[in-house]
């Protein structure tokens, strides 16, 4: 359960996250009472679970004065919003990477020979499939997926501007998988 005060603050918002630059601490309290309820919502509806909803919630407004120092908010409640989201999506992605890092750890260790010339194979077709992109779609998904890069990385490395970079990942993704498909028809 959030808690939260009886009174509610007439201020906007925004003189809110204007008083909050401004060192006023107690802007934090009123911005936590309107929103607190609304953030847990969200995380419960991408995390699945009400402890690390709670967590990313308060973590969240722990950060909230470097934030909004950081950022032009012109509305709060729909970029407060999308913050939490992406917070949540990239907690869901560690959390994809680190199982994926443990899977491959397994299946590196495996004693079956069977198993190790699967994964072989098709990282060989997964090799042979990116070469068939063209070469800011192979880049993109090079940092992207293999190392781990976020997308500012990407683009700061490649030159492309953020969208840019999102297109060549997505079409990139797309091509690899009418390949690795084609070679699976061809296969069957």
């Amino acid at each position: 359960m959030l808690l939260r005060r009886k009174t509610v603050s007439a201020a906007t918002d925004e003189e809110l996250v204007l008083a909050l630059r401004g060192g006023h601490r107690s802007a934090l309290g009123d911005l936590w009472d309107r929103y607190a309820h609304l953030l847990y919502g969200v995380g419960m509806k991408y995390l699945k679970d009400p402890e690390q909803a709670r967590d990313a919630v308060t973590e969240l407004f722990e950060a909230l004065s470097g934030l909004v120092a950081q950022h032009d908010v012109e509305r709060f409640r729909p970029w407060v919003h999308t913050v939490m989201r992406n917070r949540c999506l990239m907690e869901l992605r560690k959390r994809t990477t680190t199982r994926t890092g443990s899977t491959d750890l397994l299946e590196a260790s495996a004693e079956d020979g069977e198993e190790d010339q699967l994964h072989e194979a098709t990282l060989q077709q997964l090799e042979r499939a990116m070469d068939t992109l063209n070469a800011a779609q192979r880049t993109c998904i090079q940092y992207f997926h293999l190392e781990r890069k976020s997308y500012q990385q990407t683009a700061a490395l490649t030159g492309f501007s953020i969208d840019q970079v999102r297109s060549h990942l997505q079409n990139g993704r797309r091509n690899l998988g009418i390949q690795l498909k084609r070679h699976a028809d061809q296969n069957a």
